[in-house]
């Protein structure tokens, strides 16, 4: 049988579009897929920032709970808080293997908590592009910044612990209401070679954890 031309050439514009309507489709459902991922990686990001953000901060208040003799010494003011390599890497003593005074034990146990916020005992060391290597934490939060405020003797009464960290989207950077972390240079905008272009809060998050702590 012989089929005219002209009715061959529309079958074959047809299917042309058809192909085109197809690709169209499984385009559109791909991004749409790596739109998905991307916001769940976000939410995963953020989940687990907040997570280690919550058990840190109840960690200290633990401590603080076990040496009340102490408590005084726990205390990180807001204009000077804990975290992004800020603190000192030894100290006068070691409580797990000595004995300490309660104003030791509390110095020791800040410094294990900044040790904590950093991260720095969760490492991985990796070959870099020069030959050399380069160490990588993997543990920690982003940027942390963590404040202790509570009774200024140290005695009975209302403590909040404030963790900070950097997250990955930007907020309006108006939350003013609390003080820890802010002016550090740790959570403004930032250019594309990363030098910081503001002094802002737009990518800070925190974790606030307030509770009553007897004598």
């Amino acid at each position: 049988m012989i089929i005219p031309r002209g009715h061959a050439s529309r079958q074959s514009g047809i299917g042309l579009i058809e192909i085109l309507i197809t690709l169209l489709i499984f385009s559109v459902g791909v991004l749409a897929i790596a739109g998905l991922q991307a916001v769940a990686k976000r939410n995963n990001y953020d989940a687990i920032q907040r997570t280690t953000a919550a058990n840190l901060a109840r960690f200290i208040v633990s401590s603080m709970r076990a040496n009340p003799q102490g408590r005084a010494g726990y205390l990180v003011p807001e204009n000077n808080p804990l975290g992004s390599r800020g603190g000192s890497s030894t100290l006068d003593s070691n409580c797990l293997a000595d004995n300490c005074s309660p104003a030791e034990l509390a110095a020791f146990d800040l410094h294990e908590w900044e040790q904590a916020l950093d991260g720095a005992s969760d490492v991985v060391v990796e070959a870099a592009e020069n030959g050399g290597t380069r160490t990588i934490q993997t543990g920690g939060l982003v940027s942390p910044s963590a404040c202790v405020t509570g009774p200024a003797g140290g005695g009975a009464g209302f403590y909040t612990v404030i963790v900070a960290w950097r997250g990955i989207t930007q907020l309006d950077g108006s939350d003013t209401a609390v003080d820890c972390g802010a002016g550090r240079g740790l959570y403004g905008r930032v250019r594309g070679d990363g030098t910081a272009l503001d002094d802002s809060t737009a990518y800070r998050r925190y974790f606030e954890f307030r509770t009553y702590i007897a004598p």
